[in-house]
């Protein structure tokens, strides 16, 4: 679908919403939000602390869900945490981005592999032993963590990989968010700059900030004989701002109209350059900010996992349980017996047949 097409369809946000996504976009990426962030990761690091000590008390420290490696591991993503806190506090942007300067991408890691694995124990592909202390808590932990994160980390890390579009599009998901989101009684009008800085998709970002897609005419060949026209305001609006990185190239856009989400090239114009922290204060309005994560009314946390020895038998014996059985060869492949029916050939093999459930 041609552009000129799109803009008749895409939906674009009011003025009263753009000055709540500026203002949405300075408070997820403030030094108050990270620090918040922290102090959940900490919390859960000090729950996972206390478990692994309960394990070694109740001698079961080498059969626990929670070894001290686990514990080692997620202390080496808090220490990349505080790292990035302590250099944001210090105005130093690049700790958001997705390399080495990236302490918050490098401290996602456990927390996205506990996340992954708290869903796989509630599908039942996972379990936990017995013999954890403590997992009710660290499920707790963990959780609100992740909430919290997610408040803020979607919108402001960078993308791990250089084609993906800027995260924050105008829709129906970004209509709910602002509407639950508490702003002050009066916003600030979002900023209209005199000195215009354009960035088109590919090109490289100078600064850190908020910048907002807007239409640009495209380039003619005249203009590689000539300098261009500086643009001239008023500059139409054709997506939605974003928190984009100093040192990245501009991301392409992705607009939502009434049937789809596109992705598009666009020119970028920097509306507001981050500079906070440099000079060692925090803005009187991060005193003013409200966060609504993590939700206090969490589900609750898997069932501890009593482990049991596999059952199977070979087709042409008596199934010694009765249950659902899964061919070891085809895990796709199962079937509901009763105790004493004999179990089946599978496609004329003898195989074995794994008890899944009684």
């Amino acid at each position: 679908m041609k552009q000129s097409s799109i803009n008749n369809v895409v939906k674009l946000p009011s003025e009263l919403e753009r000055q709540q996504i500026f203002y949405w976009l300075k408070k997820l990426s403030s030094l108050t939000a990270w620090r918040r962030i922290f102090e959940y990761y900490q919390a859960w690091a000090d729950v996972t602390e206390k478990s692994v000590r309960q394990a070694d008390n109740n001698g079961v420290g080498d059969d626990t869900s929670l070894p001290l490696a686990e514990y080692a591991l997620i202390l080496k993503c808090l220490a990349h945490c505080e790292e990035g806190v302590t250099r944001l506090s210090k105005g130093d942007k690049r700790i958001f981005k997705f390399d080495s300067h990236g302490e918050f991408v490098m401290a996602m890691r456990m927390l996205t592999h506990w996340s992954q694995m708290l869903q796989r124990i509630q599908l039942g592909e996972n379990g936990i032993k017995k013999g954890t202390p403590g997992w009710v808590d660290f499920c707790e932990a963990l959780t609100a963590l992740a909430e919290a994160w997610g408040e803020c980390g979607p919108q402001i890390l960078e993308a791990r990989y250089l084609e993906d579009p800027a995260p924050t599009l105008y829709g129906q998901w970004l209509q709910s968010e602002l509407a639950k989101t508490p702003f002050p009684a009066q916003l600030a009008p979002v900023p209209d700059p005199l000195d215009n800085v354009f960035v088109r998709t590919g090109e490289h970002l100078p600064c850190s900030g908020i910048w907002e897609p807007v239409k640009m005419p495209k380039p003619s060949i005249l203009n590689l004989l000539t300098r261009p026209p500086k643009p001239q305001p008023p500059f139409a609006i054709q997506g939605c701002m974003n928190y984009l990185h100093a040192g990245s190239n501009a991301p392409m856009m992705t607009v939502e109209t009434t049937d789809d989400n596109i992705d598009l090239d666009t020119t970028w114009r920097l509306l507001w350059r981050d500079d906070r922290y440099s000079d060692g204060t925090i803005p009187e309005e991060e005193a003013h900010y409200v966060f609504t994560k993590p939700d206090k009314a969490h589900s609750p946390a898997p069932p501890i996992w009593v482990p049991t020895a596999t059952i199977w038998a070979e087709s042409g014996r008596p199934a010694p349980v009765a249950g659902k059985w899964l061919a070891e060869t085809d895990l796709r492949a199962s079937i509901m017996l009763e105790k004493g029916e004999i179990l089946p050939l599978h496609q004329g093999q003898i195989v074995r047949w794994v008890l899944a459930g009684a």
